[in-house]
């Protein structure tokens, strides 16, 4: 059967050979059953007693891709998509007539406080419709409140929000090594400053003044600089022991710099788009986006039941005024306003999702869309029928036929026909284009600054200079002696 296919909990996967036998269990309900009071019970439809035709109240409401509910001025209703090909389909075969109605709150089903339902699940309760379409995710309270037929399809509820632009980092240039390598790099090019420099005043200090050594510390410090920027090294000492240690700082150097320069040049070639939810835990970690469910739903039922965890969080962001509960037929129009421009999450399930992508891209063009990584909440969707129904059996017998000739998944492809550019759209761009100055300016900042400090040691050296020869010859800098009078002054 095409919709075993779907990867199931392996709690379902135990639980449907015995939900599909349709020969242990008569129509009715049976409290000891695995899904509480639901049996499939499939009857083939040439058994079905024609007699008069029945007339039977169907219960509709609003879900793109599945359904698409339009009503005239006058009261009446019409459908179409892929649950109207299957009404029809089941109408024509079991001979019966029907009528369309629509919930007052334009809901599927959930119970209040009192174990009151409403929606469409609550109208089949009450007698007020004898099937009704959805389809519906089925759960064990469900299961309680009408009857449920083979399973249609198998879902589940991801997560869509708008899609990054891909954004040129002006300190990109430092990307290609994370802090702690360039932290490493700092702290070797310190050990080998440090050791050369020791290795040659250890050898020469009883032949240098005081200022020499500094100055050959100095040197020591300044060729191992030279060696980091892939510069000429313009001495070689003479001891074997700091020419290997100088060996050890070019192989290290050269395989850092050859991956800092691979990395770079790839990062500058490629821009990726910044991805902030990838699972319920980043959205609810995400406190500046707000999230978008349908009302009266499994999930938001489970929500509202659970004692911990990630759906209790779920549920606690409506006291936390960032979550939406919207009717079905108002959650396409909310993902082409607030999710594709606003910072807004919607959790529906992958059809849904693919409805959305699909008519934005047959518009626009472009892929506006992320869609996080995480699945979860995997549903069984089915139409519903008020307990006892008689026709159930033999509509149940009806879908298993479309659903093994794949003919209800192949009505859903109609829907969306342009979905596949961009349900796996990548996170990252090639650019060929040049470099503008908006990605190099932090670049252009470090030269700038480096300069600066540069000019104001050359400054300080000048100004030492001058004030040391002033001692000698006093009037060898006239400035010098100017400043010198001033500074005495000022720290007098």
């Amino acid at each position: 059967m095409p919709w075993l296919c779907h990867p199931l909990p392996l709690s379902l996967l135990l639980l449907l050979p015995r939900l599909l036998d349709a020969s242990r269990f008569p129509t009715g309900w049976y409290p000891h059953h695995p899904f509480g009071h639901t049996n499939v019970t499939l009857k083939d439809p040439s058994q079905h007693s024609v007699g008069n035709r029945a007339f039977l109240r169907v219960a509709v409401e609003e879900w793109e891709p599945h359904v698409k509910v339009m009503t005239a001025s006058d009261g009446t209703i019409t459908i179409s998509g892929p649950m109207a090909n299957l009404l029809k389909a089941l109408a024509e075969t079991l001979n019966f007539s029907y009528t369309l109605v629509r919930p007052a709150d334009g809901a599927w089903g959930a119970p209040d406080e009192l174990g009151n339902w409403n929606g469409m699940i609550g109208m089949v309760r009450r007698n007020e419709a004898d099937l009704a379409l959805g389809p519906f995710g089925m759960t064990e309270e469900r299961t309680k409140a009408a009857e449920f037929s083979y399973p249609i399809m198998i879902d589940y509820y991801k997560i869509l929000v708008k899609r990054g632009h891909a954004q040129l980092n002006p300190w990109g240039f430092l990307n290609p090594l994370q802090p702690l390598v360039w932290f490493g790099v700092w702290l070797t090019f310190c050990m080998a400053c440090i050791t050369l420099a020791l290795s040659r005043l250890v050898l020469q200090w009883e032949r240098l003044p005081i200022t020499s050594n500094i100055m050959v510390a100095l040197r020591c410090s300044w060729d191992q600089l030279v060696i980091l920027l892939q510069q000429t090294l313009q001495s070689i000492p003479n001891t074997l022991a700091s020419r290997a240690m100088i060996g050890l700082w070019l192989l290290t150097v050269m395989v850092i710099m050859r991956s800092y320069s691979s990395a770079l040049t790839s990062l500058l070639a490629v821009r990726y788009i910044p991805v902030k939810i990838n699972s319920l835990r980043d959205l609810v970690d995400e406190k500046e986006y707000g999230l978008i469910f349908e009302k009266s739903t499994a999930l938001t039922t489970y929500m509202k039941g659970s004692k911990k965890g990630i759906y209790l969080e779920l549920e606690e962001t409506k006291a936390q005024g960032r979550a939406q509960f919207l009717k079905s037929s108002e959650v396409l129009n909310a993902a082409r306003t607030l999710v594709k421009h606003e910072d807004y999450a919607l959790l529906v399930e992958i059809t849904t999702i693919k409805k959305i992508l699909s008519d934005d891209f047959s518009i626009t063009g472009s892929c506006d869309y992320y869609i996080a990584k995480e699945n979860f909440f995997p549903l069984i969707f089915c139409v519903i029928g008020r307990h006892g129904l008689h026709h159930m059996p033999f509509i149940n017998y009806i879908i298993q036929s479309m659903v093994e000739h794949d003919l209800y998944s192949n009505w859903l492809n109609e829907e969306f026909i342009n979905v596949t550019a961009c349900l796996k759209a990548p996170i990252s761009i090639t650019v060929k284009e040049p470099y503008s100055i908006v990605g190099l300016w932090g670049m252009f900042t470090l030269l700038f600054v480096g300069l600066m400090l540069a000019a104001l040691t050359f400054l300080a050296e000048l100004v030492v200079h001058a004030w040391i020869k002033n001692k000698e010859n006093p009037t060898l800098y006239p400035g010098a002696i100017f400043l010198r009078h001033q500074f005495f002054k000022l720290y007098r």
